[in-house]
């Protein structure tokens, strides 16, 4: 068994166990980046010695206890730089967590590196970093996409279980479908932004990168929640996201919108994305052809209303 590709909620029934200790889990880690990093380039540092430390001291009763995850060099880590892969912040010592990392910690979880992206989260193939492009796992001369392209690359390369990383028009669906992982923009409010270096703040939304749906699921319920250091943050109660894994797609309506078929789209694409549809509907799922017409002019909007 590969320690390395385990999901979040495997490595959490193994530590739980006994059956493995947050210390070797974190010098599995330490190897595996050694190995594959150097052609990836998803990581800008990470401090190994202080993760084997919080490793140890680590309850592996709580919900993350001993899970290491990796996050994106926009969300503050006390302690840690935070330079949005840039060398303009270069030096810059983050002084406190942002609350998704407060949440990851009470939840037993190791906040593990600074991991690549575009710089100042301002594209959409991590090429654009200061120190250098990621490269895709799974076809070096490729991009994972971006910006937050570190996270979906370690994440797809076995080098983190899963990560934290920001979407502001994409910047996590994009890359983690690029490199074949599950890749979540929360509703916008359902968690913090506090801590999170902003793009456009009536945008941003900090989300998860995983290896599967329910690691998702598990990740939303520790990081969402109303934060009295974000007055744009969601007032409600949070749900159990994983309660919904059981319930399938027997009776869901589906929209699929016409103008998503364009010219341009790259025929492996659609064939997937009409095989995906297609499982959907065997599955129970309803699946109904709507128009949204204004489709055309999203990417015009959106590029006026993110750097307003």
């Amino acid at each position: 068994m590969e320690i390395t590709s385990l999901a979040v909620h495997d490595l959490q029934a193994l530590i739980r166990a006994g059956q493995i200790s947050p210390k070797e889990v974190i010098e599995a880690l330490g190897r595996r980046i050694e190995e594959v990093d150097p052609l990836v380039h998803g990581y800008l540092s990470y401090d190994f010695d202080r993760a084997i430390s919080e490793a140890q001291q680590v309850d592996v009763r709580l919900p993350l206890g001993g899970v290491p995850i990796s996050i994106k060099d926009v969300i503050n880590v006390k302690g840690d730089p935070c330079g949005c892969a840039s060398k303009i912040l270069q030096g810059y010592i983050a002084p406190y967590d942002a609350t998704v990392i407060a949440k990851l910690r009470a939840a037993g979880a190791i906040p593990f590196g600074r991991v690549n992206m575009d710089e100042f989260a301002m594209g959409s193939s991590t090429e654009n970093s200061a120190f250098g492009p990621t490269r895709n796992p799974w076809d070096l001369t490729r991009i994972p996409g971006g910006s937050s392209g570190g996270c979906a690359a370690v994440v797809a390369a076995d080098e983190g279980f899963a990560a934290l990383g920001s979407d502001t028009g994409g910047s996590i669906r994009q890359p983690a479908a690029l490199c074949g992982r599950v890749g979540l923009k929360p509703t916008y409010g359902r968690v913090s932004r506090y801590g999170l270096v902003a793009f456009a703040s009536s945008l941003d939304q900090i989300g998860p990168i995983t290896k599967d749906v329910r690691d998702a699921a598990i990740l939303m319920n520790i990081v969402a929640g109303p934060d009295k250091f974000d007055s744009t943050s969601l007032d409600d109660e949070v749900p159990d996201f994983t309660v919904a894994l059981e319930k399938g797609v027997k009776g869901l309506k589906l929209g699929l919108p016409k103008e998503y078929f364009i010219e341009g789209l790259d025929s492996e694409v659609e064939k997937t994305v009409r095989t995906a549809v297609a499982n959907l509907e065997s599955l129970g799922a309803e699946v109904v052809e709507i128009s949204l017409p204004h489709t055309e002019f999203a990417l015009s909007t959106y590029y006026i209303i993110a750097p307003a």
